[in-house]
This record gives structure tokens, C-alpha cells and sequence, in this order.
């Protein structure tokens, strides 16, 4: 029985995690949908976060990969000091830019609520890599994208990843509890949520450069937690702005500012996002550390 489900894995690692990645977010996020009593929707939606995770996991262990080199690109700290830069520079790359386009389409910004932010900053980045964001990243980057691009190009293969994990969000957008999401009713929430799975899949094609340039997940855990905490706390408005359900205006420009940088990435990498065609003829997660100096 055991090898008969390792064949299926190994013949299908990314539908059976993505599926998995489904199953356990899914049921988890019914306690916060049904607005189930406490505890229970906090550990609902707690839990529904690490599916992702949890699903790389088992999928690695029924699998032939080795769930040692998986768990170890998660940790993988020792990459070029630059790439730690880059995976917190873009983020606020994309504030800076989305502070201009605020001010473009009329909106006034103030940077002077920044300097009162530095606590909220750091505490909001340790929650986010812990529970509200980075956790996801061990099967996102760490199982499906280096599996996707066995098979495809890095473009195509983080259009399909993209599109799959924003999708993955749907019950939590429903629930309305992400940023820009308290929205009444469906004909409202509809066009807001297929501008937020552009900025997903915006976000994507930047995780794909952080991890094909370093093979660290640990990496893409720092940008993905950057994009999360900097979106949340350091767009310079009030904070009850930022996370008010009218805030579609601020979703669309940032959204605009992901693309100007994926755009300048895919120019720049000319489409190939820091993928290394021979380092790929190894399965990933037999792999040493990348040589990113």
C-alpha cells in the first residue's frame, strides 16, 4: 500500500500537495466561515495557515525526496548578505512606489506616521514569519515551485503557483480577515478580490527570484513577510485606513507597483527569475546549497 501511494506522489508531487495544501486549509477555515466560538475560530484559522507547510511535508515523507533536505532549505541562512538586502528592500520598494502612485490618483500621504510605526513594525514582521504569512512558505517555495520548474519555465511555472496559492486565500477573503477584504456583499468583494489575486500572483514572481538566486525557503519566508508587514504597516496613512474594507484604491496601486517591479525583473533576468538550467538537472532537494557569492 505504502509504495503504491509513493508511486502516486512521485508520478503527481503537485496536485497531491496542492490538493493536501486545499484539504487542510480548507476544513481548518471552516471554524472562522461558520464564525465558530473561540477558541475555535482563532485555532481554525491558525491551523489553516501551516497547511500549506504541513502538506510539503507529508507529501515529502510519502514521496521519494528526502524530508531532511526539505526541512533543510527552510533554514538555509548562509546565502550573500545581499540577497537578505533584496528579499526586504522590494517589499519596501513597493510601499515607496505605492506611496507615489497614492499621491498620483490624489490620495495625501503623510511619512511622518512612519517614525511612530518602528515597534508595530517589528512585532507585526515575528508574527507574520511565524503565523501569518512566512509559514506558508515551506510548500509554496519549498515543495511546488522547484517541482513546477522541472516541468516548465519559471514563468509559467509561477503563473500556475501564483494562481494556486491566491486562489488558496478565497475562504479567508470570504471571511474577511485580510487586509482590504470586509467588503458586503459578493458583487462588491468580486472585482476587489480578482485585483488582490493579481497582487498575489504579482508577489509570486518575486518569491520565484528570492528562491531560484538562493535555494533558501528561509529567504522567501523574509520577502513574503516583508510584503505582508510592510503592506500593513508602513503605507504612510492611518492605520485604520489601511485596513478599512474601503480601502480598494490603496489595493489597486499597490497592486500596479508589484507588477512595475515584476516587470523590471522579468526584463532584467530576461524571464528567467534567477533559475539555473544546469543546477535544475539535480532534483532540488538533493542539493547542496546554491553558490550565491
Amino acid at each position: 500500500m505504502r509504495q503504491r501511494i509513493r508511486g502516486v506522489v512521485d508520478a503527481h508531487p503537485v496536485v497531491a500537495f496542492f490538493v493536501l495544501a486545499y484539504a487542510i486549509s480548507w476544513v481548518a477555515w471552516l471554524g472562522p466561515l461558520l464564525e465558530l466560538a473561540e477558541p475555535f475560530g482563532t485555532l481554525g484559522y491558525l491551523i489553516g495557515g501551516f497547511g500549506p507547510a504541513l502538506a510539503a511535508l507529508v507529501i515529502t515523507w510519502l514521496g521519494s525526496d528526502s524530508v531532511r533536505a526539505w526541512a533543510r532549505q527552510i533554514v538555509d541562512w548562509r546565502v550573500a548578505p545581499r540577497w537578505y538586502l533584496a528579499a526586504l528592500a522590494v517589499p519596501l520598494l513597493v510601499v515607496a512606489l505605492t506611496s507615489v502612485g497614492l499621491t498620483v490618483v490624489g490620495t495625501t500621504v503623510d511619512p511622518g506616521l512612519l517614525p511612530g510605526r518602528v515597534s508595530l513594525v517589528l512585532v507585526s514582521f515575528v508574527s507574520i514569519a511565524l503565523i501569518g504569512g512566512g509559514n506558508e512558505e515551506p510548500g509554496w517555495r519549498g515543495l511546488a515551485l522547484p517541482k513546477l520548474q522541472e516541468r516548465y519555465t519559471p514563468v509559467s511555472a509561477t503563473l500556475v503557483l501564483g494562481v494556486v496559492w491566491a486562489l488558496w486565500h478565497l475562504p479567508l477573503l470570504a471571511a474577511g480577515t485580510t487586509e482590504f477584504h470586509g467588503l458586503a456583499s459578493f458583487v462588491e468583494l468580486a472585482p476587489t478580490t480578482v485585483v488582490r489575486i493579481l497582487n498575489i500572483v504579482g508577489v509570486a514572481f518575486v518569491l520565484t527570484w528570492i528562491y531560484n538566486a538562493t535555494g533558501s525557503v528561509l529567504l522567501a519566508i523574509i520577502a513574503h513577510t516583508g510584503f505582508n508587514t510592510a503592506n500593513s504597516t508602513l503605507v504612510p496613512l492611518p492605520l485604520e485606513v489601511v485596513s478599512a474594507g474601503d480601502s480598494t484604491t490603496i489595493l489597486v496601486v499597490t497592486t500596479v507597483a508589484v507588477w512595475v517591479v515584476v516587470a523590471v525583473l522579468l526584463v532584467g533576468t530576461r524571464g528567467r527569475l534567477g533559475y539555473d538550467r544546469a543546477s535544475a538537472d539535480i532534483p532540488r532537494f538533493e542539493q547542496g546549497r546554491r553558490e550565491t557569492q
